[in-house]
């Protein structure tokens, strides 16, 4: 049961690898919503498959909120640059909010 809620939110995490990790943590909220309910989707059935997409879900939410706490992240945000007159869709970078003490 844990085995494969691990080995199910690594596959997960290697997908979202696969896009720009950055700009998938920039909407982390919808990203959870969607895996976590897909997740507990395909696993109905069992008690077990329950537990399995549950605990992948959570998986999955640990490893984007750390991914915005220490690598940033990237939003699809309405922006305006000053020499511009339509403001247009942008990808604006946020910096990661963790600061190592030093």
């Amino acid at each position: 049961m844990v085995e494969a809620g691990i080995i199910t939110a690594l596959g997960i995490i290697w997908l979202i690898c696969r896009f720009n990790v950055k700009r998938v943590a920039g909407h982390a909220g919808f990203w959870d919503i969607i895996i976590s309910g897909f997740l507990v989707f395909i696993f109905i059935g069992t008690y077990a498959g329950m537990v399995t997409g549950a605990l992948a879900g959570v998986i999955v939410s640990m490893f984007l909120t750390a991914i915005r706490k220490f690598a940033g992240y990237e939003r699809l945000e309405i922006a305006r640059l000053p020499d511009e007159r339509v403001a247009k869709l942008r990808w604006v970078s946020h910096n990661p909010s963790f600061r190592p003490k030093s």
